[in-house]
């Protein structure tokens, strides 16, 4: 099976990220994905929030961090069609469509950038004739903690125990 991956944009070229800790941005992102995956009628299955490492001015550094969310869920219809419909919203809105892919088996791969916050969403449905079963990566731009290094990895789903 091949994913749709969306890495995000690197910070290299550009001033340092802004500043704001990472359980503060995946608290923001978290109910982003979670209307779009209402709006697709999607129940996930499995969810994961993660603090990742960015690329960053000079190099890697430890307090530089995008957060990526996974999941993996259902719909109760075939997803293709819904994946398409997305895509036509997002194309009006003004977002950057970065993949739309139709499969001949009726799955989509739609992969997208949000105008004005960066914000990148990556949907496959590409996995049987009929695809029910929905694959969703969505990532967030760089940012700075404020606090200092960043404890890469797993984030609780209440984002409550980690910075």
């Amino acid at each position: 099976m091949i994913l749709a991956l969306m890495l995000p944009g690197a910070a290299a070229g550009q001033d340092l990220p802004r500043p704001r800790s990472p359980v503060a941005v995946a608290a923001a992102f978290l109910p982003r994905v979670q209307a779009t995956l209402d709006r697709l009628d999607v129940a996930a299955e499995a969810l994961e929030i993660r603090a990742n490492r960015c690329s960053s001015p000079g190099g890697d550094r430890d307090d530089i961090f995008y957060i990526w969310i996974g999941m993996r869920g259902t719909t109760a219809a075939p997803a293709g069609p819904q994946l398409r419909r997305l895509h036509a919203e997002w194309r009006a809105a003004g977002w950057t469509v970065t993949r739309m892919r139709q499969l001949r088996n009726g799955g989509v791969n739609l992969a997208a950038r949000e105008p004005g916050t960066g914000n990148g969403y990556a949907f496959d449905s590409g996995f049987a004739a009929g695809p029910q079963h929905v694959a969703g990566f969505f990532d967030t731009p760089c940012f700075r903690n404020p606090d200092g290094p960043v404890r890469f990895g797993r984030l609780r789903p209440d984002l409550g125990d980690r910075q």
